[in-house]
């Protein structure tokens, strides 16, 4: 059963009757593998090698012995001067291998080794690298699902590339040799490859077209492309056995045709003359011969290996390739990914597209930064990658950086000056609020020192603060709550920050708010208060109640009710609540709230952006070229969106900020009260005045604090109206326009006068340039503490036409308009012979006028 008979092994070697050796399979002892041979033989084989025969007798050696001698015998002059076929001698064996089904082979006890010159031979011939067309390698999941489940084989007809689509029968992997990738094939092409039809050079299959084709004996072709030759020593030998390209033929098969023809040359005529013999003929264009499938790019890319993508793109491969099977990405993308620095170069350089987005729209400078591949993001942002980018969740770069806790690339990012801190996703989500929910502490510390906002409320109305208190960082909580985060502020349900840490049982975060005056009798929109969220029993529950009762042992005292949580119902960047701590008179509604100008009638304003005038700056729009800041005078704001001290308070020019037609960025510093409403601001009853405004957060001179906003009327609709008290003029021109906050209005409409304001009113021009509709806008005019109340001068034309009907009620030491200033100034007025005196008491005040100072 172990043995074949001399005319079966006869048929199945191709050899010519008279040489095939005899007692091939009568002894039964393995021989011996030579060192630098075994790891290219089947493990269960090993291979004698002899030179010498025996005459007259049988030969008792074993059948490799055999064949080597005849392969000896039938082509001296190669191999003994070059090297030992030994792929020869394995693709014979392995033949009739398959043919017996693979069953063992015994080999005689009694073994001749090879002698000292057929040694050197033999490592002389192991310089060459042969081909494993016959070696499979255990099957591979991943490539098995890059591949589809269908054929990798790629066939080549004179440059054309053609791509196998046939199912994939066997998983085991094979390739003609190390230098090319592994394959799954089909069953068509895996006998092609076992038939040495791939070339080992660029792993294409030879079927037709033009190649050369090799054979070492009359059963036996090895083909290949004549570039694809192994060179050694400046001679070119057979990828596949090691013999001498010399002696092979270069020969053509038509397509859809198995039969070889004669070489092109000898078809077109005669050669051209100086041709030398035996090249292709490069007179009609074909296309670049491609070595390397596109796909094996990603994977080079993925992995690291610089040798192999130089190849690849050398070769023509597309470097904006996109992967199916890998969410379309790009090999850019799987460099990035891995922080290869040195393929991401090469990839650019190749002209890889920076920006190229994959189906989740996410980009290489989001894989490094994600993946917190430093000093590839930083040569990516070098290259010209756009930091500002967005996914389909609208992450950019900083979302994705401050989410994964890197600190040192959230830092570059923010140092750039090319993304918005506060940029949000489609969540509503900021930099600042990823990294609060992950509790990376000290970027947290980073993005408050870098002036991130933390009342930017997401998608369900969430500050840091709910999301602090969610992920029970305490530390991260107190110092939000020290940079001024309202405690108080509710989400669309209506839980605060102290209703979600007692419903996570965050104990340290519940024991923090409650020190600094959470409100534990707060209800949600469920009608739950803090102590209802969290389970009995539970360590929250217990400091909850503990809180409550001492809370309701104060009853003798006034507290402050919060009437509204947000009057502008989420108009506006920043939450305004609404509280009363003086009666029970509700919040105001008796108007409609807008965040922006309105009309009510037909109204022409010049919005054509045609008609805009508008600067090219491509950096910084504080240079003297900027248009914009030419119309302005200057451009007034400084780096972080404050007037210049020098800025003219009494007589303020007109401000012309940066608009949609500028070049400049949207980020640029001459872009300030288009931003809108960004101080904390509260609604507040005070004793005297009705309601007030006052600011929860300290504010630096010159910063924007709001715009005076209402209804656009003109000066003439303005006389027909009976309640002028919310008028504001637009112009100081007659027969012009003015505002009326009476019936829409924003927050500025419950702004008091104040004798010595902390506020100034200046007219600025943003979206239009319509001289006649300026907006007012309010900036501080000094520095003001948190809890003060924000007022500007209504003026003296005011007070000429409401004194006769009120007193004002600053209480500044400098009143003009208060009951005992305005009657000093009448009594300064009037004839001293008119003068009588006073029967009754002054009653325009609520109370007693204090003397002037």
């Amino acid at each position: 059963g172990n043995s074949l008979s001399r005319d079966s092994l006869q048929r199945v070697l191709g050899l010519p009757r008279g040489l095939l050796p005899v007692g091939h399979a009568r002894n039964t002892s393995p021989g011996r593998c030579p060192g630098g041979i075994r790891n290219r033989c089947p493990s269960h084989l090993s291979w004698p090698l002899s030179t010498r025969r025996s005459s007259g007798s049988t030969p008792s050696s074993s059948l490799v012995t055999e064949l080597l001698t005849l392969s000896l015998r039938v082509r001296p002059a190669t191999l003994r001067r070059k090297l030992i076929s030994t792929a020869c001698i394995r693709d014979l064996v392995l033949s009739v291998m398959t043919q017996k089904k693979k069953k063992l082979f015994f080999f005689p006890n009694s073994l001749v080794f090879p002698s000292d010159s057929l040694k050197s031979a033999v490592e002389e011939a192991q310089e060459l690298p042969l081909c494993s067309c016959r070696m499979e390698t255990p099957k591979s999941r991943e490539i098995l699902i890059l591949a589809d489940r269908k054929c990798m084989a790629t066939e080549s007809v004179d440059g054309q590339l053609t791509r196998c689509q046939s199912a994939v029968l066997k998983h085991e992997m094979m390739r003609p040799s190390n230098s090319v990738q592994l394959l799954v094939l089909c069953e068509d092409h895996r006998s092609g490859m076992v038939k040495h039809q791939c070339c080992p050079g660029c792993g294409f299959f030879c079927r037709a077209g033009t190649f050369m084709e090799c054979q070492p004996d009359v059963s036996i072709s090895h083909r290949f492309h004549r570039a694809c030759a192994s060179v050694l020593k400046g001679q070119s030998f057979c990828p596949h056995c090691g013999e001498e390209v010399s002696k092979a033929k270069e020969v053509t098969i038509a397509k859809a045709d198995t039969t070889s023809t004669v070489p092109p040359a000898l078809v077109h005529g005669p050669a051209t003359p100086g041709a030398p013999e035996g090249r292709a003929d490069t007179t009609t264009d074909r296309p670049k011969k491609l070595r390397f499938h596109p796909k094996q790019l990603y994977l080079s890319a993925k992995q690291g290996e610089l040798k192999k993508v130089l190849l690849m793109l050398v070769d023509g491969i597309d470097p904006n390739f996109k992967m199916d099977s890998q969410n379309k990405r790009t090999p850019l993308h799987a460099a990035a990914e891995g922080g290869h620095i040195d393929i991401c170069h090469m990839l650019v350089q190749a002209g890889a597209n920076l920006d190229m987005c994959d189906e989740d729209q996410r980009t290489p400078l989001m894989e490094a930064c994600e993946n917190n591949h430093m000093e590839t993001v930083l040569y990516l942002l070098r290259a010209g990658a756009s930091a500002t980018h967005k996914d389909v969740e609208g992450f950019t770069c900083l979302h994705l950086a401050a989410k994964s806790g890197h600190y040192k690339i959230v830092e570059h990012l923010l140092s750039t000056g090319l993304i918005n801190i506060n940029c949000q996703d489609d969540g509503g989500w900021t930099a600042m609020i990823w990294a609060t929910e992950y509790k990376h502490v000290d970027q947290v510390k980073l993005l408050l020192s870098k002036g991130a906002d933390i009342s930017i409320r997401d998608k369900e109305e969430n500050i840091c603060l709910h999301w602090a208190a969610f992920s029970g960082s305490v530390e991260i909580a107190e110092l939000l709550l020290d940079a001024n985060c309202n405690l108080q502020v509710v989400n669309i349900h209506g839980d605060s920050p102290l209703h979600i840490a007692a419903r996570e049982n965050r104990l340290d975060c519940v024991t923090l708010f409650l020190s600094r005056g959470a409100d534990v009798f707060l209800k949600n929109r469920e009608g739950e208060t803090p102590p209802d969220c969290c389970s009995h029993n539970s360590k929250a529950w217990a400091a909850l109640q503990a809180n409550k009762r001492e809370r309701s042992t104060r009853l003798s005292r006034t507290e402050q009710k919060l009437l509204h949580s947000d009057i502008a119902l989420g108009q506006e960047a920043v939450p305004i609540p609404c509280v009363n701590s003086i009666d029970s008179e509700p919040f105001p509604d008796d108007y409609k709230y807008i965040p922006e100008n309105c009309v009510t009638s037909p109204m022409t304003i010049d919005r054509n952006i045609t008609h805009l005038q508008y600067c090219v700056c491509k950096e910084d729009c504080s240079a003297s070229i900027c248009m914009c800041g030419q119309l302005s005078l200057r451009c007034w704001y400084d780096k972080s969106g404050r007037l210049l001290p020098e800025f003219c308070r009494e007589e303020p020019p007109l401000i012309f900020e940066c608009n949609h037609a500028c070049s400049c960025w949207r980020t640029c510093k001459n872009r300030v009260v288009q931003n809108g409403l960004r101080t904390r601001l509260q609604l507040f009853r005070t004793s005297k005045k009705g309601w007030g405004v006052r600011t929860l957060q300290d504010i630096p001179q010159g910063t924007f604090v709001c715009e005076y906003v209402g209804e656009i009327i003109s000066e003439a609709e303005a006389e027909m109206r009976q309640n002028d008290a919310y008028l504001f003029s637009l112009d100081d021109k007659v027969n012009q326009y003015c505002i009326d906050a009476r019936f829409y209005g924003n927050i500025s409409r419950f702004l008091n006068h104040m004798c010595e304001p902390n506020l100034f009113a200046c007219r600025v021009f943003t979206t239009h340039q319509d001289l006649r509709f300026p907006h007012i806008a309010f900036f501080a005019s000094e520095n003001i503490q948190a809890g003060e109340e924000l007022g500007f001068n209504y003026g003296d034309h005011f007070w000429e036409v409401k004194c006769k009907l009120f007193s004002c009620e600053c209480g500044s030491s400098k009143c003009k308009y208060s009951a005992v200033a305005m009657a000093s100034l009448q009594a300064d007025s009037t004839p001293e012979d008119q003068r009588q005196p006073s029967a009754s008491p002054d009653t325009s005040s609520s109370t007693s006028p204090s003397s002037p100072s």
